[in-house]
């Protein structure tokens, strides 16, 4: 007997058609289509509700790839859109993609990553399996981004993720010690 359980990824591909393309008839194929657990359905959710919240008249976005690449959300775009807007845009994959990295990919509960034999995962103490990542203090749900600007690497965006409020909050990296 075949089960009659709707398929998430299905949902969320169905319910955000703007986002998404490919063949309708078969959802599997359409680009973009989501290979992570559920757990990380209701941060996608989100992060297409957003996305298409920014979205104005004439912008193009269409998903290339989901996936889950050490142990966090990855989430591949291409799109024509106005720098505002791509901002806004990119503001809502950052928050899926530090969400992810505390959120367990199976049950969707609060995580962390776990090493399994040099494969990493962000599961929940129920799903954990291998060694609990060590993180440095102080650097926990981290977010630094780097550019190279007028030649130089330099940071660019230093954000702490609040799990509680689903936010980024700018930390001073010379406050941990980071410097550029």
């Amino acid at each position: 007997m075949t089960s009659t359980t709707p398929d998430w990824r299905i949902e969320l591909l169905e319910a955000h058609l703007r986002l998404f393309h490919g063949p309708l008839d078969r959802p599997y194929a359409a680009e973009g289509y989501p290979n992570c657990e559920e757990g990380w359905r209701e941060l996608l959710e989100r992060a297409c509700a957003r996305i298409e919240a920014a979205l104005v008249e004439g912008s193009t976005f269409r998903v290339l790839q989901i996936k889950e690449k050490f142990g966090v959300l990855r989430f591949y775009w291409d799109g024509e859109m106005s720098a505002p807007v791509k901002a806004k845009v990119e503001e809502a994959i950052a928050l899926a993609t530090a969400r992810s990295a505390c959120t367990c990919e199976i049950c969707g509960l609060e995580g962390r990553l776990y090493s399994r034999g040099g494969w990493l995962a962000t599961a929940c103490p129920h799903h954990a399996r291998g060694d609990a990542v060590s993180i440095r203090p102080g650097f926990e749900k981290l977010r630094i981004v780097r550019r190279i600007v007028e030649g130089s690497v330099r940071i660019t965006c230093c954000q702490r993720y609040d799990r509680q409020i689903d936010a980024l909050v700018d930390v001073d990296p010379k406050l941990l010690g980071i410097e550029e």
